[in-house]
């Protein structure tokens, strides 16, 4: 009971020291995760010294084993050499040698059984774990996602964003069709002067036609106003000579 009254205050204090209430099942979450570590770092070191303890068992018995070998070799070797009081005493002290290797037979199991299980214990512990922080991962993920949305919609409500892109759209579209207006009254005004252009070179081709036209008379009348007067003369000349 008081773990869990100490945690939930950490996880208050945290929550002071990041961002509001809003952070406390977050922080919680965080302090449990830390709670679950130091358990962990425990349970290493106590998975280390059984592990420590196995190794040490092992070593002495294989000290053992080693000893009862060299007792034997000693035997044959004193026997060899005629001296049975040294190889009966080599033999007794292998025999005393292999009561004490059994114990440590025995020890070493034991131990070797606790350290298994000891191993055993640490890697469900340590995935269990490293499951929290993933998930612990994945609820930070989402909390800041949802945060950043309340963030988004309080934005949105205060500042009417929707409202201004509606204004910003109408405008748009009042001047794009402003635009568009203009941009069919300037071809309709362009079509109408190349019509007046069209028609002003109509009239003004009219015109120079009609004054080449009355030049043309003109030249042809004062031909017909002198052409008359010329047989005269030659008709003069010629009764001039019947007369001489």
């Amino acid at each position: 009971m008081f773990t869990r009254i100490g945690r939930f205050f950490r996880a208050v204090f945290n929550s002071i020291l990041g961002e509001a209430e809003n952070q406390v099942p977050l922080a919680m979450l965080e302090e449990s995760t830390r709670e679950m570590l130091d358990n962990l770092r425990s349970l290493r070191e106590a998975t280390a010294t059984t592990i420590a303890f196995e190794t040490k068992a092992k070593r002495e018995q294989e000290m053992h084993n080693a000893r009862i070998k060299n007792l034997e070799r000693q035997a044959e070797e004193a026997l060899k050499q005629g001296n049975e009081k040294l190889a009966r005493r080599a033999l007794q002290l292998q025999v005393e040698a292999r009561a004490t290797a059994e114990r440590a037979v025995a020890t070493y199991k034991a131990s070797k059984a606790r350290a298994d299980n000891a191993r055993g214990k640490l890697k469900v512990e340590e995935e269990r774990i490293q499951g929290k922080i993933r998930q612990l991962g994945e609820l930070k993920a989402i909390h800041a996602m949802n945060d950043a949305q309340r963030k988004m919609q309080s934005i949105t409500d205060e500042y009417n964003i929707d409202g201004a892109m509606n204004v910003f759209d109408k405008t748009a579209g009042s001047i794009q069709e402003q635009a568009d207006r203009l941009s069919a009254m300037d071809t309709i005004a362009v079509s109408e002067g190349e019509e007046l252009d069209r028609q002003l070179s109509a009239i003004s081709q009219k015109t120079e036609v009609d004054s080449a036209l009355d030049a043309l008379k003109a030249r042809l009348g004062e031909a017909g106003t002198t052409s008359p007067s010329t047989p005269a003369k030659q008709k003069d000349k010629v009764s001039s000579a019947f007369e001489e």
